[in-house]
């Protein structure tokens, strides 16, 4: 547009100056020349305007230099003839030697120097340039009333011909200058729009390079599943521009794994998952915008994810593209982590039981050895051992023992909190680690466990029997091997004294210690009480039940380490003068005659003065009177309320209870809360009110491992 403004300023020069004289006075011949020289100068002006390119400029502006220069001097020539200008052959030899020049230049330039690099065109954006382009154009314009001015004051008059003349052009020049300004307007509003179409396209790429470097960054990171479904949820929450985003886990009632924005007010309206929905749905309802994609990566359905938007901001195509490859890079993140974790566990796991395996367990007891070191916690150590697991092999088949290892490991870790770790840790070895856990409590775990076992129905025709070894940090050792090495000479010990039992590594001896005769009675005192049992009709767990009741007792009440772990050994061989009664009499369905009353009555005698030849006689005083009633009509002395020493007052409590929750062959075992009552009931007169108390509280706190309750049996046996 300016360029065409100043070629209609230099047309009507050429043409007032040079056309009109030259065809009215002078020679046509030049007069034609000269138009064709300044159509030429014009068409050459233009065609450079409008080509970009910088070697075609090079050249159009040395030709455009040419004709406009023949044309200047054709001008001189045709004005002379027409009495306009005096002759002046000088200027016009000039001129036409200039236009020569500057073909040859425009000629020579024509030719690419290949060793010269690309040009790039650039706009000039300067202050002088800008001004130019606002007082050129309007110079244009005022250039033909300019010219009529002139005329008009050198001639003191305007012909008809002469206004019109310079109308025309004034009106050509007016319309060439608003339509530039429209089309500036216009290609400014376009330029506003493009623009604005451009932020947003910059706005929108910014987010997807946003949420694929989160989503990359949140892949690479980590390997844990929890943080990358929080993470990568909010990606997808962000790319969206979603108002609420949720992800639901595949199956028939999907689990809500992750939410983000106001997913608990879109919830209502939004609902799970169908277990049939496609791969992308999009939808809306209650005034939202509902885009649901299902994650899945290598064959694994992962869940879906749902993304909640207004109704007025729907997802595009490109939207759904993007999401989708957002929410495939997801699902490929989640199923890392998954197989990360999934590998993890099996390097960790026993593949047989599902436990885990030695190397990963003797590494938790390191740190609980060296988290005693800087803390001074305490940590439990309890290996286990199948009772004669070669003779199941050999009589049931390997895969039958398998089977037991399974179940064993089923029932030990239904049996345990959280923190604590159960592991296979050889064929038939298992191993459990108690953190923060006592000695004494940690036994009673152990017999839970055992006793679990022991009433599980495993083998036909064969009951299933574990025997235990528990040692603690810091009471028996202070590293890991010397508590590997005390729980297996405690284990050892127990399968040496009749198995299905659970000992403490204070109570046995050491390969570096030596045995004793008393060492030696003990062991035979063990194998007698099992053998007691078995002519009673009941299990082992009788005695084992009322030392673990004594135990938890004796720790309520407050008493030491050392005296509780004597009253458990006199608990565990309380009925021990039940060797001297007929198996007649201890099997008995009705009731007992006086006589055979009397031979009941003896047995706390005889286990007293066997327990005081084992060399025990503290234990040998609280078994001869664990009889004895408060009110004193217990046998065999007659006692009465403090003359009973308290380790008998326990056991007395203790035996009662277990016998009566118990089930024998002719009557089932009382309710828990039933036997509660019973005792409560005699307090005062058959038992010590403060024991039954601690006994109750125990069991109502739940601190109590209760092995021997008729409804633990009753489950075990479901």
């Amino acid at each position: 547009m300016d360029a065409l403004l100043w070629c209609a300023v230099i047309a009507a020069l050429g043409t007032y100056f040079v056309v009109i004289p030259g065809f009215a006075r002078g020679d046509a011949v030049l007069t034609s020349v000269f138009l064709i020289d300044l159509a030429a100068a014009i068409l050459f002006t233009l065609a450079v305007i409008v080509r970009r390119e910088p070697q075609f400029r090079r050249i159009g502006w040395w030709l455009v230099g040419a004709v406009s220069a023949a044309a200047v001097g054709d001008g001189v020539v045709s004005m002379d003839a027409s009495g306009w200008l005096p002759s002046l052959p000088g200027v016009a030899a000039v001129l036409w030697a200039v236009t020569g020049f500057a073909a040859a230049t425009a000629a020579e330039r024509e030719a690419p120097d290949v060793d010269e690099p690309a040009e790039t065109t650039e706009e000039p954006t300067g202050g002088r340039w800008l001004m130019g382009r606002v007082l050129l154009p309007l110079t244009a314009v005022i250039s033909f009333p300019a010219l009529g001015l002139a005329v008009w004051l050198a001639d003191g008059r305007l012909d008809p011909w002469q206004l019109i003349f310079f109308g025309t052009f004034f009106l050509f020049a007016l319309v060439v200058a608003f339509g530039r300004q429209a089309y500036l307007l216009l290609d400014n509003r376009r330029a506003v729009t493009r623009e604005r179409r451009l932020r947003r396209e910059v706005m929108t790429r910014n987010a997807e390079l946003e949420a694929l470097t989160g989503l990359a960054t949140t892949m690479t990171q980590t390997l844990e599943e929890a943080p990358i479904i929080e993470q990568a949820l909010g990606v997808l929450h962000l790319a969206a521009r979603a108002s609420s985003s949720a992800l639901h886990a595949a199956g028939d009632r999907p689990e809500l794994l992750a939410t983000t924005g106001d997913w608990q007010d879109d919830e209502v309206w939004v609902g799970a998952p169908k277990q049939d929905s496609g791969p992308v749905e999009i939808g809306t309802r209650g005034g939202r915008s509902i885009a649901r994609f299902q994650l899945s990566a290598r064959g694994h359905d992962i869940g879906t994810v749902t993304l909640v938007r207004p109704t007025g901001d729907g997802l595009t195509d490109e939207g759904v593209r993007l999401l989708r490859l957002l929410v495939d890079e997801m699902a490929v993140a989640v199923q890392n982590a998954r197989d990360y974790r999934d590998k993890l566990e099996q390097a960790i796991r026993d593949p047989l039981t599902g436990l885990y395996n030695r190397r990963y367990f003797f590494e938790a007891l390191d740190k609980e050895v060296g988290r005693h070191e800087r803390y001074g916690s305490s940590a439990s150590l309890v290996i286990f051992d199948v009772d004669d697991f070669k003779q199941i092999n050999d009589r049931h088949g390997h895969a039958t023992g398998d089977e037991v290892l399974r179940k064993i490991a089923r029932i030990g870790q239904g049996l345990l909190r959280p923190t604590d770790s159960f592991a296979r840790i050889g064929g038939e070895e298992f191993a459990l680690l108690l953190p923060e856990t006592l000695q004494l409590d940690a036994l009673l775990v152990a017999e839970r466990v055992r006793t679990a076992v022991g009433r599980s129905t495993m083998l036909r025709g064969r009951r299933v029997t574990l025997s235990g070894g528990v040692s603690s940090c810091p009471q028996d050792a202070i590293t890991r091997e010397a508590l590997e090495k005390k729980a297996d000479a405690a284990l050892y010990w127990a399968k040496r004294n009749g198995k299905d039992l659970c000992a403490v590594a204070s109570e046995v001896i050491t390969e570096d210690e030596s045995p004793n005769e008393r060492d030696g009675m003990l062991a035979h005192l063990y194998a007698m009480v099992a053998a007691i049992d078995a002519r009673e009709l009941v299990t082992r767990d009788h005695s084992e039940n009322v030392a673990a009741y004594a135990v938890a007792v004796g720790q309520e009440l407050g008493m030491d380490r050392e005296r509780i772990m004597a009253l458990r050994r006199a608990a565990l061989l309380h009925d021990i003068g039940k060797i001297t009664v007929a198996a007649s009499i201890l099997s008995k369905p009705g009731r007992l005659d006086p006589n055979e009353w009397t031979h009941i009555h003896r047995h706390p005698t005889v286990g007293a003065t066997m327990l005081a030849h084992a060399g025990l006689p503290e234990e040998s005083r609280w078994i001869r009177h664990h009889h004895e009633r408060i009110d004193g009509n217990g046998y065999p002395d007659q006692l009465m309320g403090k003359q009973i020493p308290l380790e008998a007052r326990i056991i007395f409590v203790a035996d009662s209870f277990e016998a009566m929750t118990s089930d024998r062959p002719y009557r089932a075992g009382m309710d828990v809360q039933e036997a509660l009552a019973e005792l409560h009931r005699c307090a005062g007169t058959q038992f010590d009110r403060s024991i039954v108390d601690a006994l109750a509280d125990l069991i109502g706190r739940g601190e109590l491992a209760v092995l021997a309750l008729r409804a633990e049996r009753v489950a075990a046996a479901g």
